[in-house]
């Protein structure tokens, strides 16, 4: 099983395992994210990369669900 990535919660060395990511469109994506929030979808993700169109590779890969505001409390806390 490939593992996802998760879109906004990865670091930039994670979103470069997207496969076709370039380190300039990782930083786009990281600077999006402090200034906007999350990223909603691939198709938001392609806005954000500038319309760049998202290859199979990468949609079956990504992940977004929503970054966590807070940790969940431990078990028993």
């Amino acid at each position: 099983m490939t593992n996802r990535v998760r879109v906004n919660l990865a670091n930039a060395r994670e979103l470069l395992e997207l496969v076709g990511i370039s380190e300039n469109e990782v930083e786009t994506i990281v600077r999006f994210r402090a200034e906007h929030g999350p990223i909603a979808d691939g198709q938001q993700l392609s806005a954000v990369l500038g319309g760049r169109p998202m290859t199979a590779e990468i949609l079956d890969r990504e992940d977004f669900a929503p970054s966590e505001t807070t940790a969940p409390e431990a078990p028993g806390a």
